[in-house]
């Protein structure tokens, strides 16, 4: 298709991200994933795959950073007008209690065109830095890295600078350590990060694709809207699954699966936790770790 109808396509993916929110879309390109590998490896091509799951429908380069600005701007826009509600010393009215770092929320209720038209943005802005980025980690002399994991983190920095009061790496109470681990969580989160990585490099390397665990923990992510505290764990996944396919080697991917876990932990607590925006950890983790993957070892 001609530039023109991919841009339209992208900022209508990245409206959509902001309409449902970002985890909402992002679930969604867990399901279009797993859709598509089993299209994918039944002879079917790999459309869906590539141009719907990873493209500009629920790419999360695209819905999901849609998302992540329009919850950036209503959070902002609600922090202002609570303030000037607050210095006039009148009620606040019925403005939208909105945690800008929440991706969760399906900021439809919110009824702002403007957060719609911020979301389009975004999503046009996100296809084109990840075609940049693809371009650029294309080239021979250039290390390979997940550009798409890439774009995710740019935008998240950028939305952090532009919306968020916060600053980069947020405000920690005084009386609180930023990183408070302990030997047993450490030693809890090393044990499943290995335990995953294993059984999704075997996969992995029995289909020949990376994703696939990526798309199964994408897809996990709905148990949050029960309220359960339940494990993020697609950085896990695709870095073993990258792991499993550059070395063939399941107790290599396990390693690689521990490394992203627990430094999926300090990043976590430096950029994404007492924050006003969504700074993803995922794909810090996943851009950081594919690199020295794909770029600088294999």
């Amino acid at each position: 298709m001609s530039l023109a109808i991919t841009l339209v396509a992208a900022f209508g993916g990245g409206v959509f991200g902001a309409l449902i929110g970002g985890t909402t879309a992002f679930i969604f390109t867990g399901i279009l994933a797993l859709t598509g590998i089993v299209i994918a490896v039944s002879g079917g091509g790999n459309v869906i795959l590539t141009q719907v799951a990873f493209g500009p429908f629920f790419g999360p380069h695209i819905a999901f950073v849609g998302g992540v600005a329009a919850a950036a701007y209503v959070g902002r826009k609600n922090a202002v007008e609570k303030q000037a509600a607050a210095e006039k010393v009148v009620s606040a009215g019925t403005l939208p209690d909105v945690n800008g770092a929440d991706t969760t929320i399906p900021l439809f209720k919110i009824k702002d065109p403007v957060m719609l038209l911020v979301g389009g943005v975004f999503g046009i802005l996100g296809y084109l830095l990840n075609d940049f980025y693809s371009l650029t980690f294309n080239l021979p002399a250039v290390a390979r890295i997940d550009t798409i994991a890439l774009t995710v983190a740019t935008f998240g920095v950028i939305c952090r600078l532009v919306f968020g009061r916060s600053g980069l790496t947020g405000a920690f109470p005084e009386n609180e350590r930023r990183f408070n681990f302990t030997g047993t969580v450490l030693m809890f989160n090393a044990i499943w990060g290995f335990a995953l990585s294993a059984v999704v490099a075997y996969a992995v390397i029995l289909l020949n694709i990376s994703s696939f665990g990526f798309a199964i923990s994408a897809v996990s992510l709905i148990f949050l809207y029960f309220g359960l505290e339940f494990p993020v764990s697609h950085h896990v996944s695709m870095v073993a699954g990258y792991a499993a396919l550059a070395f063939g080697n399941v107790w290599i991917a396990a390693v690689f699966g521990i490394l992203a876990v627990i430094t999926g932990e300090y990043v976590q607590r430096f950029v994404n936790t007492h924050v006003d925006t969504h700074l993803d950890m995922p794909a810090i983790i996943i851009a950081s770790w594919s690199f020295v993957i794909l770029g600088v070892i294999s």
